[in-house]
């Protein structure tokens, strides 16, 4: 009797740890709100110059005229949210003065580093620092063949900063490398500035 009972109790109290509460959403599904433990990865603490909340964070703020001028942009302006990135996500757009490519910094506020990695592929992710914060990049095509270089800033707990920057689509003489340049000095720029915030 015994032997059956320790199974049957085990059994019931892996039940317990499996079974979400009504109303609750499990980890796989939370889009935004974060464990106050400071780690992105659930493993271990993340270590950033400032941790900032991308949701009381205007991104065009981070372009400061300075700024502007060393990076070449000939405007930078708000431009409209995309709703994949969360409810109450922002959008800055930036065109260079050499108009062959195009930036946009977004704030993305449903998921962090482990969402990215399951959305984007970790092995399509390469790790690298930008101005002490830690980050990942990655390269696509837009629609149309244009090369896109992506950085995305781990800002905040559950939230990334994402910075890119892309080819025209007209413009044949734009190079995945020319985006990656202007992606990695952008990102440095904004995330120099995010750790003032």
């Amino acid at each position: 009797m015994r032997r059956l009972a320790v199974p049957f109790l085990l059994a019931a109290v892996l039940a317990g740890c499996s079974t979400p509460t009504p109303g609750k959403p499990s980890a796989s599904d939370q889009t935004g709100s974060a464990p106050a433990t400071g780690t992105s990865a659930g493993t271990a603490p993340v270590n950033r110059p400032k941790s900032v909340d991308l949701l009381t964070l205007d991104p065009c703020s981070l372009i400061t005229p300075e700024k502007k001028a060393a990076l070449g942009l000939r405007k930078v302006e708000p431009g409209t949210p995309l709703p994949v990135y969360g409810e109450g996500s922002k959008r800055c757009n930036g065109v260079y003065a050499e108009i062959k490519y195009l930036a946009d910094i977004h704030t993305l506020v449903n998921g962090g580093v482990d969402r990215l990695k399951r959305t984007t592929g970790e092995s399509k992710l390469t790790s690298l620092q930008v101005a002490g914060y830690p980050a990942y990049l990655t390269q696509r095509e837009a629609p149309g063949g244009a090369p896109v270089c992506e950085v995305y800033i781990d800002a905040h707990e559950g939230q990334l900063l994402l910075v890119d920057a892309g080819g025209m689509f007209s413009e044949k003489s734009a190079t995945p490398e020319g985006a990656c340049t202007q992606a990695k000095a952008l990102a440095e720029a904004v995330a120099t500035e995010l750790a003032t915030k």
